[in-house]
């Protein structure tokens, strides 16, 4: 950093936000990638990423995480201090039903399911689980072909985004890693982000990866036909955020489309005119 080089504070409180001004009259923005809550884990801002046309993804505009169920009062206060125009939650609705989202006064909370049908029941199904670790990896790898036929969803979900300009906005499913991960990607992707970027910032997830096998023990309690106790490092395939799960999706996207970018386009029916929107309003420099 150079003697003309300045360093502006933006804001004394969450979220902060420094604006670097350079000697040559240009600014860059910087902020907090992992924004520590007290009842949510695994929180995250998607901005200061930089595209391949050496563009950056605006800081603020939007936020990734794991479920909302036990936010705190301070963490309310923290999400509406962040602006947050609306929360998509990506999870079943027997899943919502196990572990609702608490009411937000300010704050829109919407479901729009990946992965599974939005008239899907609330009813808490129990299910066999098995207790060996071996069936878990290729089951991972069905789950996100599984997520790649959610276009609907995803169509509504840029929909809002895109059409209505609602941002910011927070998206999450239960850990905030497989269909979080699958939307995360794709918004990225349609910044033209590139593929290695996406994969790095996947990954960020692992190191919480300790805290997503605590959630799988409730989901456990909840789900499970069985009453013997399951080891939970039997789950940790299911824990982690392998790049290869994140590639399998794309390499779905490919096979039905040739491309990611197609995908979008073909697929969830994003349009050049909207891709160019959002990229206008999500980059900078």
């Amino acid at each position: 950093m150079d003697q003309e080089t300045k360093l502006v504070l933006v804001t004394d409180d969450t979220p902060v936000f420094f604006i670097i001004q350079h000697s040559d009259g240009t600014n860059t923005v910087v902020g907090e990638r992992t924004i520590p809550l007290e009842g949510c884990f695994n929180f995250r801002d998607l901005g200061g990423y930089v595209n391949t046309a050496g563009k950056t993804v605006r800081w603020g505009k939007l936020y990734r995480s794991s479920l909302l169920t036990n936010i705190t009062e301070k963490d309310k206060d923290t999400l509406e201090k962040l602006g947050v125009s609306w929360i998509c939650d990506l999870r079943s609705t027997s899943e919502i039903a196990a572990k609702p989202t608490p009411a937000l006064a300010n704050i829109k909370n919407r479901h729009i399911p990946i992965g599974t049908a939005k008239n899907e029941s609330t009813e808490s199904q129990k299910i066999y689980i098995p207790d060996d670790h071996r069936v878990y990896e290729p089951l991972m790898g069905e789950s996100y072909r599984v997520f790649v036929q959610s276009k609907a969803g995803f169509r509504e979900i840029f929909n809002d985004i895109i059409e209505k300009e609602e941002v910011p906005f927070l998206f999450h499913c239960t850990a905030g890693k497989d269909r979080t991960g699958v939307l995360g990607a794709l918004l990225l992707k349609l910044l033209d982000v590139p593929e290695n970027i996406i994969l790095a910032d996947y990954e960020l997830t692992n190191q919480y990866a300790d805290d997503i096998l605590g959630e799988m023990q409730g989901l456990v309690n909840a789900f499970s036909t069985s009453e013997k106790k399951i080891d939970l490092e039997n789950f940790r395939p299911m824990a982690e955020a392998r790049p290869a799960y994140l590639e399998i999706a794309f390499d779905e996207m490919q096979k039905e489309y040739g491309s990611v970018d197609a995908y979008l386009e073909k697929g969830i029916g994003i349009t050049p005119t909207e891709k160019a929107k959002f990229q206008t309003m999500m980059l900078e420099g």
